[in-house]
């Protein structure tokens, strides 16, 4: 028999996956944001869980992609994430422990961020950018990830802003979201932090993430995907707030 919060859990994988396939993010975002703000579960374990959910999911996209991949956007990227991923991951076990207040009014910064961030239409440059930009942009999600699981914002505006056909953005961005999955699961495992009931939760989840993101798929045209984009990113913002000042 599955515990209350179990099931509100999976509730919520499942609802971050319709918004996920609807609007192309927030699978994350929506997931650990619920779950902190309805204390389902501690924020560790959220981020853990939709580390190894956004595995799985870009593993599958990147089968029939992965030659499309910019290799060079993704060396520097995840260059720099890895550094970013690394701070991020010390900074959730120490304020797990010590600051718990503080790490909810971070997440509550990251998801203000990250929704503005997505609502955002960049502009593709008429040069590609430099290693300094990739550098910035790709620490910053690193830390991110590292902290919440929310990286993908980050480098998804960084890369549609690049002379790229859509193609190799969406292949490139899947390869770095899977880099950082993979890294920040073993970063996680080294340190002690994985458990059993975040894999066991995992394998429970992803059933539901293939279901509904088949569902949803099928009824694309009868979905109004501007409006739930719009919609899910004013909630997001309004949690946030309440995470810094409720």
């Amino acid at each position: 028999m599955l515990e209350f919060s179990t099931v509100c859990f999976l509730f919520l994988v499942a609802v971050g996956t319709f918004v996920q396939t609807v609007s192309g993010f927030a699978l994350g975002l929506v997931i650990i944001l619920g779950a902190t703000i309805l204390d389902i579960e501690q924020i560790t374990f959220s981020a853990a869980v939709i580390s190894l959910i956004s595995l799985v999911n870009s593993g599958v996209a990147l089968r029939t992609s992965y030659g499309n991949i910019d290799r060079s956007y993704f060396y520097y990227l995840c260059g720099a994430l890895f550094l970013g991923l690394l701070i991020g991951v010390i900074l959730l076990i120490y304020l797990s422990d010590v600051g718990y207040f503080v790490l909810r009014v971070l997440l509550g910064f990251v998801v203000i961020i990250a929704g503005i961030l997505l609502l955002l239409r960049p502009t593709s440059k008429l040069a590609r950018s430099g290693k300094l930009s990739s550098f910035l942009f790709g620490f910053a999600g690193g830390v991110f990830s590292g902290l919440f699981s929310t990286g993908g914002s980050a480098w998804a505006y960084f890369l549609y802003r690049q002379p790229l056909n859509h193609e190799i953005i969406r292949a490139t961005l899947l390869a770095v979201l899977a880099f950082s999955c993979i890294t920040r699961t073993i970063m996680v495992t080294l340190t002690g932090q994985m458990t059993m009931n975040i894999v066991f939760t995992s394998l429970l989840s992803l059933p539901i993430v293939v279901l509904i993101t088949e569902v949803t798929n099928r009824n694309l045209e009868h979905i109004p995907s501007a409006m739930v984009r719009k919609l899910v990113v004013g909630s997001m913002s309004m949690a946030g707030l309440f995470l810094i000042f409720g």
